[in-house]
């Protein structure tokens, strides 16, 4: 008759429920025409389905059952209704099916100017195949009504799923709600062990080893402190929606340890969760809750135009600024050594030239003293 689902940290509990209706779609069928594609007559459809309307036009060029039905399918303002062609011994019928359940989304269709058969189609001269109805369940005697077969909140925490419906001689059926302690004490640790695993990370960021001489790649960086100490902040606020004596973390056995990592006294955790099944759920859910804190923050950090993003678009401002430095560094250094190569060049013909002057006048003065020589 239906299925339910708790979500963590639903109270335990046990209640008799009874499904006393289904929610249901509206469904109308025209009456029999010769055929699909017998011509029905023109004017204007006008319909309204819940909150929503829509009109057609119909003239000589889509007047026919089967244009009428793609017109329906196809008109975009049209979030309501699916038409359809059902073909039986009578001939061919228009179906109008509401594509939502509940009695609030029932198909209205008016027609205006209305020629031939057309006005049949209004919503007076269609056959009701089923009516747009809300489901209905007895809660422990309660009456809870819903436009769709999927009730949430009735009970809190849990939702149903409804697929049938009870005979009235059938006794209520029990639903059960008991704690899954096993799963909610892993859901702590697995938060446990990201957040540790999230302060390494920083640590690991800013470290200095005084031994090796060694610093992270963000020492003494402002952002990842600032980002360090604002998650500390957050995880040791009292949340003023949990009861006292589990509104902190501190106060369900979850506290810090040396190098800001966090511990689990389970104990402790075990027995405020006996004495208050609810307090998990208090302390993380909610729209002030850890969860929705921790999860704001951390947004503000790493999203579109967040902290990080603003950083990170810096550093890389500076490596661009860097890159292009080195490249008008490399192209000097380009066209030094090519003035250094010119003048080398040029020094070295200077000395073959020398060379080869101090040859020539080395052989002259040879010869004017061997000529002078001779003259003796």
């Amino acid at each position: 008759m239906f299925t339910a689902t708790a979500r963590d940290g639903t109270a335990s509990g046990r209640f008799d429920v009874r499904v006393l209706a289904l929610a249901e779609a509206d469904k109308r069928a025209s009456q029999a025409f010769e055929s699909s594609s017998a011509e029905i007559g023109t004017g204007t459809l006008n319909f309204s389905v819940g909150d929503r309307s829509f009109s057609i036009n119909i003239d000589q060029s889509n007047n026919s059952l089967a244009d009428i039905r793609d017109a329906i399918n196809r008109a975009p303002d049209n979030r309501g209704v699916s038409a359809s062609i059902i073909n039986d011994a009578e001939g061919s019928r228009l179906v109008l099916t509401g594509r939502n359940t509940g009695a609030d989304n029932a198909i209205d269709l008016t027609v205006n100017n209305a020629t031939a058969n057309l006005g049949q189609l209004a919503t007076p001269n269609l056959q009701v195949i089923s009516a747009a109805a809300d489901a209905e369940v007895e809660i422990d005697g309660f009456s809870v009504t819903s436009a769709s077969n999927r009730i949430e909140g009735a009970i809190d925490g849990v939702t149903l799923d409804l697929n049938g419906v009870q005979a009235e001689e059938d006794a209520p059926a029990r639903l059960s709600i008991n704690e899954n302690r096993g799963a909610t004490l892993d859901q702590v640790r697995d938060f446990v062990n990201r957040y540790n695993g999230l302060v390494d990370v920083l640590n690991g960021l800013a470290s200095y080893d005084p031994e090796t001489e060694i610093a992270g790649p963000l020492q003494g960086n402002a952002t990842v402190r600032s980002i360090a100490s604002e998650v500390r902040s957050i995880l040791t606020s009292v949340i003023p929606e949990a009861a006292p004596g589990a509104n902190t973390l501190a106060s369900l056995g979850i506290t810090s340890r040396e190098g800001g990592t966090l511990r689990i006294d389970e104990g402790r955790l075990n027995q405020v969760i006996d004495q208050r099944p609810q307090a998990l759920q208090e302390l993380f859910g909610g729209d002030n809750g850890l969860g929705a804190r921790l999860g704001n923050y951390l947004g503000d950090v790493v999203g579109p135009g967040s902290l990080l993003e603003g950083q990170s678009a810096n550093l890389q401002n500076r490596l661009n600024d860097i890159g292009r430095q080195r490249e008008a560094l490399e192209a000097r250094l380009e066209r030094t050594e090519q003035r250094f190569v010119r003048q080398f060049s040029a020094l070295d013909a200077l000395v073959a030239e020398l060379n080869q002057t101090s040859a020539f006048l080395s052989q002259q003065f040879e010869t004017i003293n061997n000529i002078g020589g001779g003259r003796r």
